[in-house]
C-alpha cells in the first residue's frame, strides 16, 4: 500500500474518532424500542442428598421500550424468554440402587421494569442497568393427565406442568453505539436472580445481550 494512502486512512481514523469523542447524543425526551438476543451461560445448582440440577445454555429473545428522560436516565419496561435444556440428577438411598437422572426441557418468561444509566452524553457511551421483574419458570414437568378440547378450526390438547413463579433482580453493565439519529446497537453483560426454589437454593443466570434499538423524536 502506497505511504500516502496509508497516512490518509490512519488521518481519516483519527478525524472520525475525534468527531465521535465531541459529538452529543440526541436521547433525551425520545422513545426507543428494541428486540434483543440473550444469551444465558450453563448453570449448575446442588440440593440436598448429593442431588444437582445442571441446565445447558442457551439463546433466547426479548424485547423492550424505553424512555429517555435526561441524556443519561431512561426508564421503561420489557420481556424475555428462553428454553433451556436440563438434567436433573438425584442419589438412590439404597446403594444396590441406580441413581435416577432426568432430562426435559424447561422455558423461563420474564416481565421487567427496567432503569438505565448511561455514563456519557456521547454516541459511545458505557451503562449500567437494573430491574426488577417477574420471572416464571415451566419445567415442563407433567402435574397431571392432559386433556383437550376442539373448536370449529382445529383440536388442542394441554398439558399441566409444575411452574414456579416469584421476583427477580438484575444488574447489567454495557456499552451503546448511537450509529445515527435513528437506531443504535447495545451490548450488556447481566447478572439475575429468581426468588424461587430449584434444588433448595435461588436460581441465578448470567447473561450476554444484544440489543438492536429503534429510536423515535
Amino acid at each position: 500500500m502506497p505511504l500516502s494512502r496509508l497516512l490518509l486512512i490512519v488521518t481519516s481514523i483519527f478525524v472520525f474518532s475525534a468527531d465521535l469523542a465531541q459529538a452529543q447524543s440526541r436521547r433525551p425526551y425520545t422513545s426507543e424500542f428494541s428486540f434483543r438476543f440473550n444469551y444465558v451461560e450453563d448453570e449448575n445448582f446442588s440440593g440436598p442428598n448429593g442431588s444437582s440440577l445442571e441446565v445447558k445454555d442457551d439463546l433466547g429473545f426479548g424485547f423492550a421500550y424505553l424512555y429517555n428522560k435526561t441524556e443519561n436516565f431512561a426508564i421503561g419496561g420489557s420481556f424475555d424468554w428462553i428454553g433451556m435444556n436440563y438434567t436433573s440428577h438425584a442419589k438412590a438411598i439404597d446403594p444396590s440402587n441406580d441413581d435416577f437422572s432426568y432430562s426435559n426441557r424447561l422455558y423461563t418468561y420474564s416481565l421487567n421494569f427496567d432503569a438505565v444509566y448511561y455514563l456519557l452524553n456521547k454516541p459511545f457511551s458505557p451503562f449500567v442497568a437494573g430491574s426488577l421483574g417477574w420471572t416464571t419458570i415451566d419445567s415442563n414437568i407433567a402435574t397431571g393427565p392432559s386433556y383437550g378440547w376442539c373448536d370449529w378450526y382445529s383440536c388442542y390438547v394441554y398439558q399441566p406442568t409444575k411452574v414456579e413463579s416469584g421476583f427477580s433482580y438484575k444488574l447489567g453493565l454495557g456499552l451503546r453505539w448511537d450509529v445515527n439519529r435513528d437506531f443504535a446497537v447495545k451490548g450488556t453483560y447481566q447478572w439475575s436472580e429468581v426468588d424461587v426454589d430449584v434444588a433448595g437454593e435461588n436460581p441465578n443466570f448470567t447473561t450476554w445481550r444484544l440489543e438492536l434499538v429503534s429510536r423515535f423524536y
